[in-house]
Order: C-alpha cells, then sequence, then structure tokens
C-alpha cells in the first residue's frame, strides 16, 4: 500500500495565540465569534457545539485560522482527539492548542479517512515516539507533518468511514440505551419503596 508523509497531501498549521487579538474590556471588539476549545472536540471525531466558547476580537480574523468544510482539527497533545469539520460548523477561531489540516486540491486522501486514521492508536503512538514528543507527550507541527499515512484506494477509504460513522451511531444508540435502563430502573425501585409497584 503506498504511503506518504501528512505534508504531501494537506497543509497543517497552529492556531491563533487568542490574546493577540482579543478584544479586552475596555477596548472595543470589531467582530464577534465562538471558539473551538479542548471540551468542543469529541472523542467520537465530531464536534460539540454547545461547548463552544465566545470571542470577541479587535479586528476580522484571517480565514486561515477560522474553520471551514473539512478541515481536520486536532489537539497538539495526547490524545490527539481530531474532528472533521462539516458544513455548518464554519467560521469557528481555531486557538492555538489546536491545529487545522487541510488537504491539498488532488490528494488521493478522504479528509473522513485521514480523521479516522490520525485518531487510531497507530498514528497516535507514531507521533509520540517522535523524539521532541516523548517527555511532555505534546505533539509538534513537524512531527504532524511528518507523520507516514498509508493511502489505500478511495472505495476503501469510503468503506472505512462508513464503517466507523455506523459503528460511531450504534454506540450512541447503546448508550441511549442504557440512560433508558437506568431511568427505568430507578422510577421502578421509587414505586416499590413506595408500595405502588405491581
Amino acid at each position: 500500500m503506498e504511503t506518504r508523509k501528512l505534508s504531501v497531501i494537506a497543509d497543517t498549521q497552529c492556531g491563533l495565540v487568542l490574546n493577540r487579538k482579543e478584544a479586552r474590556a475596555t477596548e472595543a471588539a470589531k467582530k464577534h465569534y465562538k471558539r473551538l476549545n479542548l471540551r468542543s472536540l469529541k472523542e467520537d471525531g465530531h464536534l460539540n457545539m454547545n461547548e463552544l466558547d465566545d470571542y470577541d476580537s479587535v479586528e476580522r480574523l484571517d480565514e486561515q485560522i477560522l474553520t471551514r468544510p473539512n478541515d481536520i482539527i486536532i489537539r497538539l497533545f495526547a490524545p490527539p482527539s481530531p474532528i472533521l469539520i462539516q458544513g455548518n460548523e464554519i467560521g469557528l477561531v481555531i486557538p492555538s492548542q489546536l491545529a487545522v489540516i487541510r488537504m491539498k486540491d488532488g490528494a488521493p486522501v478522504l479528509p473522513g479517512y485521514l480523521r479516522w486514521y490520525l485518531s487510531s492508536s497507530v498514528a497516535s503512538n507514531k507521533l509520540l515516539l517522535a523524539e521532541s514528543c516523548q517527555i511532555q507527550r505534546s505533539i509538534k507541527i513537524g512531527a504532524l507533518s511528518s507523520l507516514p499515512v498509508p493511502i489505500p484506494s478511495l472505495a476503501k477509504q469510503q468503506l472505512i468511514v462508513q464503517i466507523y460513522e455506523t459503528g460511531v451511531k450504534r454506540e450512541n444508540l447503546y448508550k441511549e440505551l442504557i440512560e433508558q435502563e437506568k431511568l427505568y430502573m430507578n422510577e421502578l425501585i421509587q414505586k416499590t419503596i413506595g408500595g405502588t409497584a405491581e
């Protein structure tokens, strides 16, 4: 199977150092944004829109540090927890503790597949084995850019994405079922204590 360095198939950069552009209480904010944070990156590869923070800027921010569809956002320390930005999640500020990976034109890799690969234990271990990452368990942009990415056929990539997404949906359904079962059990216990259970 063909393997290419991440830098060959995608551009990678750090996010914004927030205090450089943040409007202080005494300054008038020129533009209001929502921004990503560590809580907003869910382990299943999706964004939790309920966990975004407000961010007031002294100027309109460069588009490079705002989310776009098919961006992969990744934490710069273990675990990387990459997420894939969807079409309704655009224009969010990317802070400096995160990096953004954007596919190059004509890259033979699907964003969903790359997001899955970056979340795999194989990729995480390779990133953390890089000499500069071992002590602090931080991930350097250079190590990320040098990461070798296996590239199966597009059909296999699509299948991997489909299998992963189906698994995530199934897992979420199981979690919901477990929560419903807990509620039912507690309700039944309360009825029993009250003497109304049959």
